[in-house]
């Protein structure tokens, strides 16, 4: 062996041995991205640098010939992992699909069966004995085999295209990654292109390839190839929640994600980039006028907005480029819907605390240091008509502690409604509330959704504030010359008869009524025109109502007095007949 062909055999030896330890040490890590391809790649070039190495070293004429066509499983290996690699790699993983492996995969069979059977010498024109050469094995290539080596060289250059795009663009970060693959995946087909059209009898390749498992491993090392792998912008946008926008100076969209688009109903991208803001939302002049708000200043800026029966973020960030210039804006629009409702929620129930504590530190004080001065009349005088001053002040006590915790146990939306029957209840809550000579008539029975409890409590409060204040004496400063005969509550359904769904239910009476201008506070907590009244009545119906999703408005009634309405129900069924028989009766004492 002369000291040239002890090189070579150095040479295809050293290849082997780099190429198989940086392919273990990445198969170790073949759950990481990106290194399952990498390490077929290295693979493949241990196959191609091992038989290099074989016949070379090999005095057997017919091996040497054997490991002239094996290289080309290797061959066929590198090349296809690396091109999937290089997908893979540069954010392109998308086209990584088993129809896409597939077809990259056809070539290199095509190629290893023509190498082993070479029908009509297409792919080996001969095989000759030479002694001159290191492997002893002289070469005439066929047409296959040009075609074979077009079809790499193509793909090898796609990659390295790939690679060096990347590298261009990419951050600091990935660029000693992306530069030592660029190098990596350049050398060894720049090194076979030697072989093959140029001068150089030996192959050179192997020699190629001792410089890619160098920088592979340097990659690996040195810059973490295995640990940190570029994540592709497509793959980042695509999955972040939060819809984003991008604009440039003159308002045309060109960047959109998957999230954006479903914020304003876009099928696809193509549909939009290119596309002035003022035409994408041509129907809502608000919210061109809050984008051109966002975009007149070049600062950073965060608004909140109500869109399409939702709330949402924006934040408009500036975007610059590499001379400082102001080429655009990045817009991040976050749904914030129920950040909205919590803080709602929030408020209300600080509200609710707000009212107890001044329950709790007026209302109860008073009828308590009424109870209390009675006590001291009591001791000092021995009066036993001061004990009933004294019970009237608990009875007060207890009215007030009852109304606090109805509206303590109020609050909670009704998330489990049952259908309930409107006279059904409307009779129970009658039933529960001292009504004196007053009459209930239900004018009609409807079967609504509603919880059953709460509803009675609501109408509970109504019917005691109509029997309590409907009349002159007891309530608002109304006709001082209506009579006195007793109250006539009414309750009912809001709409037609023939109607598949009815609007809301109303309750009725025939009092003084409520004065349009108390009308706006009446469900405010503490507000009473009765010495006995607490205040909370009509606060706990409203909270009721709202826990169903209800809202409730108070006008006047036929009679002249106050009718509240209860609007908004989601689900009301039409009448549902019932035997006579076991029809209560529709006026109740």
């Amino acid at each position: 062996m002369t000291v040239g062909e002890g090189v070579l055999l150095g040479s295809y030896g050293l290849a082997t041995g780099i190429g198989a330890v940086v392919a273990l040490v990445v198969w170790r890590h073949r759950g990481k991205t990106g290194a399952l391809p990498l390490a077929g790649a290295l693979v493949g070039t241990v196959i191609v640098s091992g038989s290099r190495f074989v016949a070379t070293a090999a005095d057997s004429y017919a091996l040497s010939v054997l490991m002239e066509r094996t290289l080309y499983v290797g061959i066929g290996l590198s090349v296809a992992a690396i091109v999937v690699f290089a997908l893979v790699y540069t954010g392109r993983e998308r086209y990584v699909t088993p129809k896409t492996i597939g077809l990259l995969s056809i070539e290199p069979l095509l190629v290893v069966i023509l190498a082993f059977t070479n029908p009509a010498t297409v792919f080996f024109e001969s095989f000759e004995p030479d002694p001159t050469l290191a492997t002893g094995v002289g070469v005439e290539w066929g047409p296959a085999f040009v075609a074979h080596t077009l079809y790499s060289y193509l793909l090898l250059a796609g990659t390295t295209y790939l690679i060096l795009s990347f590298l261009i663009s990419s951050r600091a970060l990935y660029r000693g990654q992306a530069l030592a693959l660029l190098g990596g995946t350049t050398v060894p087909w720049l090194a076979n292109a030697v072989h093959v059209v140029g001068p150089v009898t030996a192959d050179t390749t192997p020699i190629g390839y001792v410089l890619m498992g160098g920088l592979n491993a340097i990659a690996i090392v040195r810059y973490q190839l295995i640990d940190i792998v570029p994540i592709a912008r497509d793959r980042v946008l695509d999955t972040v929640n939060e819809g984003v926008f991008v604009v440039d100076r003159d308002d045309r969209l060109v960047d959109i994600n998957p999230a954006g688009r479903e914020l304003i109903g876009a099928e696809t991208t193509n549909s939009l980039v290119g596309t002035n803001v003022e035409t994408i939302f041509a129907s809502d002049p608000a919210l061109r006028e809050r984008f051109h708000e966002l975009t007149a200043s070049k600062e950073p800026t965060r608004v909140q907005l109500a869109y399409d029966g939702a709330d949402y973020e924006v934040r408009a960030t500036p975007i610059t480029d590499d001379r400082d210039r102001h080429v655009g804006w990045l817009l991040l629009v976050t749904d914030i819907t129920d950040r909205k409702h919590r803080e709602r929620e929030l408020r209300r129930h600080n509200d609710r605390l707000e009212e107890f504590a001044q329950v709790v530190s007026h209302d109860l004080r008073n009828p308590l240091n009424v109870a209390s001065g009675y006590v001291d009349l009591a001791r000092e005088t021995n009066d036993p008509a001061h004990l009933e001053e004294i019970e009237q002040a608990h009875d007060r006590m207890e009215t007030i502690i009852e109304d606090v915790l109805e509206l303590a146990r109020t609050g909670e939306p009704v998330t489990d409604p049952e259908s309930v029957s409107l006279e059904a209840v409307a009779t129970q809550a009658w039933d529960s509330v001292e009504t004196g000579e007053a009459t209930l008539t239900v004018q009609r029975d409807v079967h609504l959704q509603a919880d059953p409890s709460r509803l009675t409590r609501l109408l509970e409060n109504v019917f005691r504030n109509a029997v309590t204040h409907g009349r002159p004496d007891g309530g608002f400063d109304g006709e001082s010359a209506r009579s006195h005969s007793p109250i006539e509550v009414t309750v009912g359904p809001i709409g037609e008869p023939e109607a598949d769904s009815l609007e809301g239910i109303f309750v009725a009476d025939d009092g003084v009524g409520i004065p349009e201008s108390e009308r706006d506070r009446i469900f405010d907590s503490g507000v009473t025109t009765g010495a006995d009244g607490t205040g909370l009545g009509l606060s706990i119906v409203e909270q009721i109502a709202t826990d169903h999703g209800w809202s409730v408005a108070v006008t006047d009634s036929e009679d002249g007095g106050a009718r509240f309405e209860f609007t908004g129900l989601e689900s009301v069924s039409r009448d549902q007949p019932r035997d006579a028989a076991s029809q209560p009766d529709p006026q109740r004492p």
